[in-house]
């Protein structure tokens, strides 16, 4: 699913309007008809019932305008409660508040008298005279860019108050109120919707943070053509289902070394389990052969924990990492498919040193990961110099460091941070992706490409859970996908297999669960494997 921001959305208005002569009322109309639409799919009929619509300045408030009138035609009892004076309305949201008053569908202006600080009443005591569908909030769209204030602050406090003391559900138009379209950042207070239904396409602010104000998300196509929106080249999208078609079934005479071989460096002292989780990872989502390059004292929990798994005992590597085996490791990388460095390593100066060269110098695709990443924060004149393809993995802590931020600045706009590499790159560096952790994992390539990740739960909020992407990303590395490629279905697939869990179990599940499920996560997109010849 491609994803716009505001700018990009307003753009496509004006090419449908200006350039193919599609009216801006008709894109209205058809955006306040196809809210209705999904109010009776979702809510249930509107014939009878109340439909309390808080309309604001602009074009969303000229939306909820069609949403009275349509429910109007359909047997409900509208009342609009506008947050302006109506009569300032400009455009097409005037015409709508015209047709309005020719209806004589009631309506109340809301101001700083008693009729703001009856609001709640008001609308309890509709309620009772005919009972509430839904409180539709068309108050701010996507050009909302200051904090909320005033009479809007306090309408949008209102509704949260209806919906969580009262019960009322709650519908907001194109993006819930206060809620920052592009960066997801909550505009001083934002209204917690039941159902956003959005116009077009999807935001990006739909879906950071997980959407927590957001409810079920649904999209109306409002009649710009198809032809406007692939001329914009949009380079945003969500990660859903469509990522799947990657996942192909194998040739039947394919082998291990068919399948690719991963080299993890990993793991020093009191942190083994995280190589092991990135390991399980590797192994559950394909790969054919996994090797680890390990400290040579840790080596006999790696010969044990893991038999699908080899390893390399580093010998002037004791409890830790070292440069002075950096030979081995260079060596032993020849002929692998793809590298992660960094789950467990510490940030010993040894380690520093190996890390950095190994950075440098292997020219292998490469998962760049955890510590390896606080490693390059302290050093970053080298992160824009790999000899190979990177993807790093930080979670919001690491991205600050890799930043020189603060993690709150990275989470008030996580697209931007990811798209920290999109800047002064040399014209022929390789590929280069950031995947910034969290919900809503966001994916970012140096190139532009951008997409945030649709699955995902809060059951993952405990350990592992990262080495264990690390792996799977690094699997799907060495099976041959591209790196932008394997850095976005790595994230949906781990996303998906911790969905899969959570079905039954919301939380208390472990990163090893998750690897565990994997082959029955990519098994529901692959075509089973066909025995009908077989005789047994």
């Amino acid at each position: 699913m491609q994803l716009a921001s505001a700018a990009q959305m307003r753009e496509l208005d004006r090419r449908a309007i200006e350039e193919i002569g599609i009216p801006g009322m008709v894109l209205m109309e058809n955006a306040g008809r196809g809210t209705v639409d999904r109010m009776i799919q979702i809510l249930g009929p509107v014939a009878g019932k109340t439909v309390c619509v808080f309309a604001g300045p602009g074009n969303n408030g000229g939306d909820g305008l069609v949403i009275a009138r349509t429910v109007h035609g359909l047997g409900a009892f509208p009342f609009v409660f506008f947050l302006v004076d109506p009569e300032q309305l400009q455009g097409d949201a005037a015409h709508n508040f015209a047709i309005l008053k020719r209806l004589r569908l009631p309506y109340q202006v809301l101001d700083y008298s008693e009729k703001m600080l009856t609001l709640i009443d008001t609308v309890l005591t509709l309620n009772r005279i005919h009972p509430m569908h839904c409180l539709v909030d068309a108050i701010f769209g996507t050009g909302l860019a200051r904090a909320v204030e005033g009479r809007f602050l306090d309408v949008i406090t209102g509704l949260n108050i209806l919906r969580e003391r009262h019960q009322l559900p709650v519908v907001s138009v194109d993006v819930p109120s206060g809620l920052n379209s592009d960066s997801g950042a909550v505009l001083g207070s934002v209204v917690q919707a039941d159902l956003t239904v959005t116009y077009g396409l999807a935001k990006p602010g739909h879906f950071h943070h997980g959407g927590p104000s957001v409810g079920r998300l649904e999209r109306v196509d409002i009649g710009i053509p198809t032809k406007v929106v692939a001329q914009m080249g949009l380079s945003g999208s969500l990660l859903d289902r469509d990522i799947a078609h990657l996942l192909q079934p194998r040739e039947k005479a394919a082998h291990k070394g068919a399948n690719g071989h991963l080299l993890i460096v990993a793991g020093s002292e009191g942190k083994t389990g995280a190589a092991l989780l990135c390991a399980q990872g590797a192994l559950r989502s394909g790969s054919g052969l996994v090797s680890f390059a390990v400290p040579q004292d840790l080596n006999p929990i790696f010969e044990t924990a893991i038999a699908e798994s080899m390893s390399v005992p580093l010998p002037a590597s004791h409890r830790f990492l070292s440069i002075d085996d950096y030979p081995l490791i260079e060596s032993t990388a020849r002929g692998k498919d793809a590298l992660v460095l960094g789950p467990g390593i510490g940030t010993e100066e040894a380690t520093a040193q190996l890390a950095l060269r190994l950075y440098a110098e292997i020219s292998s695709p490469m998962v760049v990961d955890a510590d390896a990443l606080n490693i390059l924060a302290a050093h970053p004149e080298v992160i824009r110099k790999p000899a190979g393809p990177r993807i790093f993995t930080p979670h919001p802590g690491e991205m600050a460091r890799l930043l020189g931020s603060t993690i709150e600045a990275v989470q008030a706009d996580r697209l931007a941070a990811a798209q920290w590499l999109n800047q002064d790159m040399a014209a022929d560096s390789p590929p280069m992706i950031t995947v910034l952790k969290g919900a809503g994992t966001v994916a970012a390539a140096a190139t532009g490409e951008w997409a945030i990740n649709g699955t995902g739960n809060p059951g993952m909020g405990t350990g592992g859970m990262g080495d264990v992407l690390a792996g799977i990303i690094g699997g799907l590395l060495a099976q041959g996908h591209a790196p932008w490629q394997a850095a976005c279905l790595g994230v949906y697939l781990h996303g998906l297999a911790a969905d899969q869990i959570a079905v039954g179990r919301p939380y208390g599940f472990s990163a090893t669960e998750v690897a565990q499920i994997l082959p029955q996560v990519i098994g529901t997109f692959i075509k089973p494997f066909n025995q009908e010849n077989i005789i047994c």
